[in-house]
């Protein structure tokens, strides 16, 4: 890990501006690039939006903001980027050519000492992705957003390198994150399949009006959900009683998720333009509050979360 001086992140969109700015926090050199000087621009105002709200939440000092921002350079060329970094991060579109294009490009523009990482939330790049480095390849999934939730599971591939895999956990640890380690490729990794289970199960409540979509969100953020930032999953078990649990298992109290291809419900959504947040209709309406401030709202207080289970000992 203290061989990595430069990182580049390749790809500046929802992903990539937010993980050069986790890298620059952490003193480091960061290349970030895309195809277009136009998304680098709106990637540094977003930055610096959220520099500002670092700071007044006390996460950083007024002092640091420009130190933080100048350690960031942007281009729209890969090879500039990646020609001189020790760890390169792609965060480019899910798209199984444009990854193996992208890959080709660095192994070529990069040096040998170069690890190579996706942030694929759901690709086994390791099928397609073609390097001379095999050893030197892996996954690093972050949880949007990248600067404030501190989970990046690593996946290694069949060929990853334990030295590989231990350098790009220090490096993780070293910029505050909290990584796990994936030993072989597995569609959804852990966080998402525990989250499409529960997503699953959510779609299948709304589509057959067992209730609202207000309701369920203060069923999950007032019971499991208040409680799981302490005791998870697995030590829930342990809290109930594990002969419990088995017992409500066995029995057959805990239904099985229905199998699910499709939502009327957001299908629905979809065809009306309600896409979230970033149209101002979703499942709730947000309009007369522009992206900004609503993702600065849940930001401010995702951090305010975040340094409550630490001073807990949590995270």
């Amino acid at each position: 890990m203290e061989a990595i001086q430069t990182v580049a992140v390749i790809g500046a969109g929802t992903m990539g501006h937010s993980l050069a700015l986790v890298f620059a926090q952490g003193g480091f050199r960061v290349w970030l690039n895309d195809v277009q000087e136009e998304i680098l621009l709106k990637a540094q105002r977003l930055i610096a939006s959220h520099v500002r709200t670092l700071i007044e939440v006390g996460i950083i000092d007024k002092e640091q903001e420009r130190e933080v921002l100048q350690r960031i350079q942007t281009t729209t060329r890969v090879e500039e980027a990646g020609g001189n970094a020790d760890f390169v991060i792609e965060a480019i579109t899910e798209n199984q050519a444009a990854k193996k294009e992208i890959f080709s490009t660095l192994d070529k523009a990069c040096p040998p000492r170069t690890i190579l990482a996706s942030n694929t939330s759901y690709m086994d790049i390791f099928k397609f992705v073609e390097t001379q480095r095999p050893e030197k390849v892996l996954i690093t999934h972050w949880f949007a957003p990248p600067h404030i939730v501190p989970l990046v599971e690593v996946v290694r591939g069949p060929e990853t390198s334990q030295d590989t895999v231990d350098a790009v956990k220090g490096l993780l640890v070293h910029v505050g994150k909290k990584p796990i380690v994936i030993s072989k490729f597995l569609p959804g990794f852990i966080a998402n399949r525990l989250q499409s289970a529960l997503t699953n199960e959510m779609l299948f409540l709304i589509d057959n009006g067992y209730a609202t979509p207000a309701d369920i969100d203060e069923a999950t953020k007032a019971s499991f959900g208040f409680r799981m930032p302490i005791v998870g999953v697995v030590k829930k078990v342990d809290l109930a009683g594990v002969d419990q649990i088995q017992r409500s298992v066995r029995n057959g109290l805990y239904q099985a998720p229905p199998p699910r291809l499709s939502s009327e419900t957001m299908d629905r959504l979809v065809s009306q333009g309600r896409l979230g947040i970033k149209s101002g209709q979703g499942f709730f309406d947000y309009s007369g509050r522009s992206t900004e401030e609503i993702m600065k709202e849940i930001n401010v207080k995702l951090i305010r979360l975040r340094e409550f289970l630490k001073e807990l000992g949590e995270l």
